[in-house]
């Protein structure tokens, strides 16, 4: 087998309401969408979870299309029979996102994919009563929220629902030295884990958010070395994978096994991702220690490439295997 050909499409949807967070508000969420296409005459698909800017991570989509372009024109007519023969010629890429990107396309093309039910873990940003209203309707088993001056108001809002969800924040490294004290204040509240406090890692400063929430690790969490370097040394108790950081799915699950042999808990982050993307992170979520950030169909838009990904039934999320709208993603270019 080999590859023959790729497309690359843009998706550009709407949010249905503004990502609001400590670094960035989002309008609308663009998206690399990667098909490769074999001698065989299949095709098959990833969904590149870059952002436009740099705003969130160095790697931006265009540098990840520059890097797969580059990358095709080195391994066209090259043949693979295996997986691991796939991983090998991945290996090349430049940057762990492109990686990811093409990995998500080749696990497609070697295993089975399989339906997986996972919990619903949902993300908000800004604390409206609409989406209040949508959490009391919806019901997901944790509720992570992006910290914001309102923080303690809106915990406390969040208790308020009746189906009492697990709570967790996200400061996306934010915080000051005058925040800890608000942080304190919330020592009672049972927070699950506060995501990436601060900008850099100071001891004395996690010591003392660690008194009220334990805490987890998101940004810095980039590789395998630097993740045991971090927990070892700092009061980290929970780390969220995300594998378009790490460079692919496998090497994410290396990482989530790792962590687990050292009682370290573990949560597969979300981008908000379209459907495809989506069905993977909830794939590596089965092997999460705690409930990580997956949200069902049309959670936050009208428009995906994978119709239907993600049905919610009490609290919990049913994917079955992806079949990408070529249609949706032809009308999008």
């Amino acid at each position: 087998m080999y590859i023959v050909d790729a497309t690359f499409y843009d998706m550009n949807a709407t949010f249905k309401q503004p990502i609001v967070t400590p670094k960035v508000r989002l309008e609308r969420r663009k998206a690399l969408i990667f098909e490769l296409k074999t001698n065989e005459g299949e095709s098959y698909f990833g969904e590149c979870n870059a952002f436009e800017t740099d705003w969130y991570a160095p790697t931006t989509i265009a540098d990840v299309e520059a890097d797969i372009r580059a990358w095709l024109d080195d391994i066209y007519g090259k043949n693979f029979y295996t997986y691991e023969e796939a991983l090998k010629l991945a290996d090349r890429l430049d940057t762990a996102d492109a990686r990811h990107t093409v990995v998500m396309a080749f696990y497609t093309m070697f295993h089975e994919l399989e339906d997986v039910t996972v919990d619903y873990g949902a993300t908000v940003s800004g604390l409206t009563q609409e989406t209040l209203n949508t959490l009391e309707k919806t019901q997901p088993q944790r509720i992570k929220l992006k910290w914001t001056p309102h923080v303690l108001e809106d915990v406390q809002r969040l208790q308020s629902l009746a189906h009492q969800p697990s709570i967790a924040l996200d400061a996306n490294e934010s915080l000051s030295e005058a925040d800890i004290a608000t942080a304190l204040k919330l020592k009672d509240q049972h927070i699950l884990y506060i995501e990436e406090p601060f900008k850099t890692l100071n001891a004395e400063e996690l010591g003392k958010i660690n008194q009220a929430m334990p805490i987890a690790i998101d940004e810095k969490a980039t590789d395998l070395d630097r993740i045991k370097a971090i927990v070892c040394n700092y009061p980290i108790s929970v780390v969220v994978v995300k594998p378009f950081r790490l460079g692919g799915i496998d090497r994410a699950m290396d990482i989530l096994k790792w962590l687990s042999e050292n009682n370290i808990h573990t949560v597969i982050g979300g981008m908000y991702e379209y459907g495809l993307s989506r069905y993977f992170t909830a794939l590596l979520a089965q092997y999460a220690s705690l409930p990580s950030d997956i949200t069902p169909s049309g959670y936050y838009y009208n428009t995906d490439v994978v119709p239907n990904s993600g049905c919610l039934e009490n609290g919990q999320l049913k994917f079955s295997k992806p079949s990408v709208d070529t249609q949706v993603l032809e009308n999008a270019r």
